[in-house]
């Protein structure tokens, strides 16, 4: 669910008397074991919701852009716990309201309960659309599929048939989001480099070629055919 495509007056009803929270990146919002008493909305950076193993091992489950609401999965249960972390990729700010506000101001208009529940819906579908094709690929593969997707989310082009990805993530941020070791994810990318198909700098990614990249390919294609 993202709010901003709420009716303001809708959102207003909402989100009334929710707290902000200003936040830095690499503040946790909540971590594994701590109470699912709110439900959250992203009112200005990203926050990445990281699932961590028994082993120790992290995997980046979610990205939550502004106005995507977070946390009200676990929420929806009165007495349940998180079993992710939420954490801010940018500093900026978050919105916190009770659950029990939450669920009983959707329960009260049909418009937000059916807002609330498409968007659970279309959320469950990407995660499990994603599943299907990453499955069984190699790293470098769901390297690419895994950019070409950021990219058509969060790419920005830069008037040279370039794409920027506008997220500032670090190796381990993206290997924590393809399942594999910063080393590896490292090295992988390194090989798009010198093939000349990205361009990395810092905490900078950049498709140089978009087009050899399948989702970032179908976004440009969908463009092409509105223009």
């Amino acid at each position: 669910m993202n709010v901003r495509e709420l009716d303001p007056a809708l959102r207003a009803v909402l989100f009334a008397d929710a707290k902000t929270r200003a936040v830095v990146r690499g503040e946790f919002i909540y971590t594994p074991g701590d109470a699912a008493d709110c439900v959250y909305a992203v009112e200005n950076g990203r926050v990445k919701i990281v699932r961590t193993s028994a082993a120790g091992g992290e995997s980046i489950v979610g990205i939550r852009n502004p106005g995507d609401v977070f946390g009200e999965l676990t929420a929806m249960n009165a007495r349940g716990e998180r079993t992710t972390s939420a954490i801010a990729l940018d500093p900026g700010s978050v919105v916190r309201i009770d659950a029990p506000t939450f669920f009983r101001r959707l329960r009260e208009d049909a418009m937000l309960a059916s807002s609330f529940a498409r968007g659970i819906s279309q959320r469950l579908a990407v995660v499990e659309r994603e599943l299907t094709e990453l499955a069984g690929k190699s790293v470098a593969g769901r390297l690419v599929d895994t950019l070409g997707r950021l990219a058509a989310d969060h790419g920005v082009p830069d008037g040279e048939g370039h794409v920027r990805i506008a997220l500032s993530l670090t190796h381990k941020d993206l290997a924590d989001l393809i399942g594999t070791s910063r080393e590896t994810l490292t090295r992988e990318l390194g090989v798009l480099a010198d093939v000349g198909l990205v361009r990395v700098s810092q905490r900078t990614i950049v498709l140089v070629q978009p087009r050899a990249f399948p989702f970032a390919r179908r976004r440009d294609d969908a463009e092409r055919s509105i223009g």
